[in-house]
């Protein structure tokens, strides 16, 4: 996942699909075009139930404010090749940025698609990829964090990717993150 993603389907096709109800109902608001700094529905492994608003980007409290994480690889930095047979280590336990959130603080990024760009075009030339037979919502594996800004009320998350088979990634490991 390239850092932005599509989240359009009605609040209630959300809620049936995830069996959870919107914390703030008439926040929840469509969007062609997710980005970091945006608001967006998220569903956290502590409140298994509730589909809440957080900002899309982890924003570390020793960065400029124009910085954000957006997209940890699972694998972190032992795949430099981008190899998508890749089965080695998941390094991203290791990272000190990750450590506690992977362990602990999961959550479902609700999405219907995501946005995708050729590897050495970035989004220059930007595609669609949603779950094959168009099924949508569905959610990916993210993480979130509250205490990286200087608002310490404001929670943020990121997405988890893996090189090979985003969307099987994101759905398997998804289903293990609120269990």
């Amino acid at each position: 996942m390239c850092g932005r993603y599509v989240q359009v389907s009605k609040l209630e096709v959300i809620e049936k699909r995830f069996e959870a109800e919107a914390v703030q109902p008439e926040r929840v608001r469509p969007n062609a075009n997710v980005a970091p700094g945006s608001l967006a529905p998220v569903i956290t492994s502590d409140s298994p139930k509730a589909i809440q608003l957080y900002q899309f980007g982890l924003r570390p409290n020793w960065g400029t404010p124009q910085m954000m994480f957006l997209n940890a690889r699972a694998e972190g930095d032992h795949n430099p090749e981008n190899d998508p047979g890749y089965r080695g280590a998941k390094g991203i336990i290791q990272k000190p940025s990750f450590r506690k959130a992977i362990r602990s603080q999961r959550c479902l990024v609700l999405a219907d698609a995501f946005i995708e760009g050729p590897f050495d075009r970035k989004l220059s030339e930007p595609y669609l990829v949603y779950l094959k037979g168009k099924e949508r919502p569905f959610a990916m594996a993210g993480i979130w964090d509250c205490g990286w800004t200087p608002l310490p009320s404001k929670r943020c998350f990121r997405s988890l990717s893996s090189p090979r088979q985003p969307t099987k990634f994101f759905s398997a490991f998804a289903t293990r993150a609120l269990q």
